[in-house]
């Protein structure tokens, strides 16, 4: 495995020409016999799809865009064994003003020529980022796909203000999504589906999925927004489970969901939800569930999930949280000591409180 640079800022007088040509001809030394291939789009020149790759089975680009372009079915042309495909394109912010900056959507397929459907037809695994939502990718996949997973990922650099986290990314709405369905509608055999959405999943979404992938047996629904201009949904909306009980087989469910303000305790408040999400599915074997309800400025993806399965019937129920005091009645000193236990992003919301509080005195 070759694994590009990730998250890593390259100086501006490396000779990226002189970098491109020489990873080609360690690329070209060492196709005939590589299985797994991981680089960064930075790194790939416009040769790149005369190599020929005939035991490659994983090919993943992360972080940019190659430069010139290649579109996926040109990445791919030589690759007749692959199996697993990752297209993880971010934002590029480096780039200077003549090569422009790369901003998401993308364009990952070719409306004509070398096809991915005809290039790589044994693909039992294709992740894409920030495509565009019409994407001629999308039609193009190969119909016999089991699974599919389509992702917003945030570049890690921000060269304004040196910011670890890049906001600009193409998560899919509501409404979008429902489009992207149809393009995709021709994988009969599809049994994996995710999806990064820009605000919480509606019901309305999850009941088209049905109808789309009746056979899906794994969904993941993550959401970027975790508060919205609809307000935070209810943890048990009725609408939410009857949606997800339209499913005939689905057996494991990964789904971001929000929690009231003061539900400080992770494991409470998602071990409630995930009993009820167990209990009104039966068909379900596993539920893995997100908390993460403050960090929606930041536009963080969804790295934590907590994994719930029926060994949880086993154990007694999570009694109800107490209801915490408001802060109008708690002396200013008092303030830290109480909320010592709760991670640095609070503090942060307490501060801003605290500070509300006194203006108004």
């Amino acid at each position: 495995m070759i694994t590009g640079f990730e998250g890593v800022v390259r100086h501006e007088s490396l000779d990226s020409a002189l970098q491109a040509n020489n990873m080609l001809a360690l690329l070209q030394s060492t196709s005939d016999g590589l299985k797994e291939l991981k680089i960064s789009g930075d790194l790939i020149s416009p040769a790149f799809p005369t190599v020929t790759w005939p035991r490659l089975r994983s090919f993943t680009v992360t972080e940019h865009t190659p430069t010139p372009y290649i579109s996926v079915p040109d990445l791919t042309y030589n690759m007749p064994a692959l199996r697993n495909l990752s297209i993880l394109y971010t934002a590029d912010l480096t780039r200077n003003e003549a090569a422009g900056d790369l901003f998401p959507p993308f364009c990952l397929g070719v409306e004509r020529g070398q096809l991915l459907s005809s290039r790589s037809p044994f693909l039992e695994s294709i992740t894409l980022s920030n495509q565009e939502v019409m994407d001629p990718i999308l039609a193009q996949l190969p119909p016999t796909l089991p699974s599919l997973h389509l992702r917003a990922m945030a570049d890690e650099y921000h060269p304004i203000d040196g910011s670890p986290w890049n906001l600009r990314r193409s998560p899919l709405t509501n409404s979008t999504a429902l489009r992207t369905l149809e393009q995709v509608s021709h994988l009969t055999s599809l049994t994996e589906l995710s999806l990064s959405l820009k605000d919480f999943v509606e019901p309305a979404l999850i009941q088209r999925i049905v109808v789309v992938f009746p056979q899906l047996q794994v969904l993941e629904l993550s959401h970027a927004s975790f508060i919205n201009a609809h307000g935070r949904p209810d943890v048990c909306d009725p609408a939410l489970l009857e949606s997800l009980q339209l499913f005939p087989c689905l057996q494991h469910l990964r789904i971001a969901l929000d929690f009231d303000d003061w539900d400080y305790d992770p494991w409470g408040p998602q071990r409630r939800a995930a009993r009820w999400l167990l209990g009104g599915i039966p068909s379900l074997r596993t539920v893995c569930l997100s908390w993460q309800q403050f960090w929606y400025e930041f536009g963080f993806d969804v790295v934590v999930w907590h994994e719930w399965d029926r060994r949880l019937f086993f154990r007694p129920p999570t009694p109800p949280l107490p209801e915490l005091p408001s802060l109008e009645a708690i002396e200013p000193v008092e303030i830290r000591q109480r909320v010592a236990y709760i991670p640095f992003l609070w503090l942060h919301l307490i501060d801003q409180e605290f500070l509300r509080i006194n203006s108004q005195r």
